[in-house]
């Protein structure tokens, strides 16, 4: 049976940082906001309507950088980037906790190896957009561990 379609749109900052959301559920994964597109809904408005739900933003002038086919349910994440939002940054308290933004090689763990795929096309997009399947057998947690001692 084919699964759910999802999108997101990962936030990139004067620095060339990214915006990652904490979730609260399942793996409690370091994620870009992101979800399922309902039905009847463009992949643009379910990335944006997800931003804003998630974290109280709206992305401005989001372009689509990847598309992803998970080749385990054949379903596809599209990927867009912005550089600038509107809002204020506020977890929703119910599916996210926390946010940040994080330069790629200080992503914090856990965040699986296909998010860091996406985000790297991201923020090295030069305007062709990245096509890639995704199989679950390559699916790890990866990230950096916090310091106990910071």
């Amino acid at each position: 049976m084919r699964g759910a379609d999802a999108a997101g749109c990962v936030i990139v900052d004067g620095e060339g940082r990214v915006l990652l959301v904490h979730q609260t559920y399942r793996e409690m994964l370091w994620a870009v906001p992101g979800g399922i597109v309902a039905p009847g809904e463009a992949a643009w408005d379910a990335a944006e309507r997800e931003c804003r739900e998630e974290i109280g933003v709206t992305p401005l002038s989001a372009q689509l950088t990847g598309v992803y086919h998970r080749t385990w349910n054949d379903s596809y994440v599209f990927i867009f980037r912005a550089q600038d939002f509107t809002g204020v940054l506020q977890p929703d308290g119910e599916e996210t906790d926390a946010y940040g933004f994080f330069h790629l090689d200080a992503v914090l763990y856990p965040v699986t190896t296909f998010a860091l795929q996406r985000l790297r096309d991201a923020v090295q997009f030069d305007g062709r957009v990245s096509l890639r399947e995704e199989h679950e057998e390559d699916r790890r947690l990866v990230g950096r561990r916090p310091d106990p001692l910071a």
